[in-house]
């Protein structure tokens, strides 16, 4: 018997699943069409098209003849554009469809703008025109792109992705992702070079044509692999990371949320998907997983301070991270950011900051826990009932940002994650390096020894996440376990671009070295960057 209890206690950040109802209840939201809904990046990159998204699920159970589309763009200053595309198709065995469609602005157009984008479908033999999706309660209302004036800000050889998304891998009796390869499309156009599919582990082993049955051979784990390794085989400078989020018993034997990334072998864990009453205990602890991972995973704490709701406490088992649940060797990266700038932030910053002083080496990592959601999310509220919509927890907003000095690729990736070598950002970048009396240079992750050190720190910002506030430099004392701030800079002689040189010495003994800077926009709003730290020992 299938509950619907996490859906009741907790909003899903998704594509909305429209058709799914119990017998004898009324719907709201349901109806004999499938979800038709327009996407598109929440920027892109200078002299690019925008990738218009059109997707369609459960054209299987609901074909239709999807007839044209009309793509009307709208700027700040009141102009509008439009353009007619043809589709002409009849979509009708296939449980997701999609096209991306390039939309080309004006060679000069900057800054944000809206899109409106026409459905024009047959159903039944009857014209119908939608705007934006065809939900019944939904506001409809236009796609704000920011066409950016410049990059996203990096240095040479780092390279932005995203650790925490789920793709059409994940779908259940609510909720459902965007396709992988157009997720690739609208990533590039973000100035994203990578991103890791990270499906429930609850969703991945159903049957591939019920998501309330669960099939032991579990096919959906193998399709995204392959399907994974076939993308990667034909992208250049662009890798997608294959993986899971599986609900995993902490030290408390309640269910928190564990990525893996990058390993072969599936992992059961349906202990918090409300898949059968009364059944919520975890399938697997969190060191049973990590025993049994390869050297080539990586292992993060997913969203491990987000707060729990009480019902989903008690009813659902669902349980925080605790600190005897962080220190086996295989877990690798903690999530601080995930989606939001909000108290799982302040208190992932901190609890993350306690291990490493505790002398946990733990990778900092962003991600947003999108479900497609490119623009914003539509996702059903109350079941059945209401409907919510936002622009918080989009793909590709929170990033983690990794050093490969080498060949990009896969492999040199993960090993660059492994090493430390990454920060995390949503807007300006930082990084620093030091050189020892003996002219050994390290740079962020790295471990230096020496009691002298030259210290360079660059940092850079663009309009589009403001000028450039505060360089925080840490220093954390391991022996005493307690760490300070060695010195903030907030004078600087131009807005967006920063570097730094000085010289260091009476370090303590054991000890590390961290970045943070803040960037400030026009309307006030603050943008930052942390990085990992740099090792010292004498």
């Amino acid at each position: 018997m299938i509950n619907f209890i996490p859906e009741l206690l907790f909003p899903i950040i998704l594509y909305a699943e429209i058709h799914y109802k119990f017998k004898g209840i009324y719907s709201r939201l349901y109806k004999k069409e499938p979800e038709i809904i327009a996407d598109a990046p929440f920027r892109v990159e200078p002299g690019q098209p925008v990738p218009i998204l059109l997707l369609v699920k459960d054209g299987h159970r609901f074909p239709i003849i999807f007839d044209s589309v009309t793509i009307k763009l709208k700027t700040r200053t009141g102009e509008n554009f439009s353009k007619n595309y043809p589709i002409n198709i009849t979509i009708e065995n296939q449980k997701y469809w999609h096209r991306v469609i390039y939309f080309e602005p004006q060679k000069d157009l900057r800054g944000l703008v809206q899109f409106d984008v026409e459905f024009k479908i047959n159903v039944a033999g009857k014209i119908k025109i939608y705007r934006n999706d065809n939900y019944r309660i939904s506001s409809h209302r236009p796609l704000d792109v920011l066409l950016a004036d410049e990059p996203l800000p990096r240095f040479d050889n780092w390279y932005y992705g995203d650790f925490h998304y789920h793709s059409s891998y994940t779908e259940d009796q609510v909720e459902f992702g965007a396709p992988l390869e157009a997720t690739v499309q609208l990533a590039q156009a973000i100035g994203l070079n990578f991103f890791a599919v990270t499906d429930h582990s609850y969703d991945l082993d159903d049957h591939e044509d019920s998501f309330v049955k669960n099939d032991p051979k579990i096919p959906k784990w193998f399709k995204m692999w392959e399907e994974v390794e076939h993308l990667n085989t034909h992208l250049e400078k662009f890798v997608v990371l294959p993986g899971e989020e599986v609900s995993a018993g902490n030290c408390r034997n309640r269910n928190v949320h564990l990525l893996i990334i990058n390993n072969r072998n599936f992992f059961h864990g349906k202990g918090d998907s409300a898949e059968q009453w009364l059944k919520t205990k975890p399938d697997l602890s969190i060191d049973q997983i990590l025993e049994k991972l390869n050297h080539q995973a990586i292992a993060i704490a997913g969203h491990p301070e987000m707060k729990v709701p009480f019902l989903q406490w008690l009813l659902i088992r669902r349980g925080k991270w605790q600190w005897q649940d962080y220190w086996h060797n295989q877990l690798e990266g903690f999530q601080v950011w995930n989606g939001e700038y909000d108290n799982t932030f302040h208190k992932g910053t901190e609890t993350w900051t306690k291990l490493i002083l505790a002398g946990k080496k733990l990778n900092l990592i962003a991600g947003n826990d999108a479900h497609g959601n490119f623009n914003r999310f539509r996702q059903i509220g109350f079941p059945f009932f209401t409907f919510r919509e936002s622009s918080s927890q989009i793909f590709g907003n929170m990033r983690t940002g990794v050093k490969v000095s080498n060949k990009f690729n896969q492999s040199n990736l993960i090993d660059e994650v492994k090493n430390r070598h990454a920060l995390i950002t949503n807007g300006p970048i930082v990084e620093f390096f030091l050189k020892n009396e003996s002219g050994v240079l390290a740079k962020i992750g790295d471990e230096i020894q020496g009691k002298q050190f030259d210290l360079v720190i660059k940092a850079k910002s663009t309009a589009e996440f403001g000028k450039i506030k505060l360089v925080k430099l840490f220093v954390g004392d391991l022996t005493k376990s307690e760490e300070i701030e060695y010195q903030t800079i907030n004078q600087f002689e131009t807005p967006y671009i920063f570097q730094f040189n000085r010289q260091l010495s009476q370090l303590p003994k054991n000890a590390y070295l961290r970045l943070e800077v803040i960037a400030e926009k026009k309307n006030g709003e603050l943008t930052r960057c942390l990085t990992n730290p740099l090792w010292i020992k004498s």
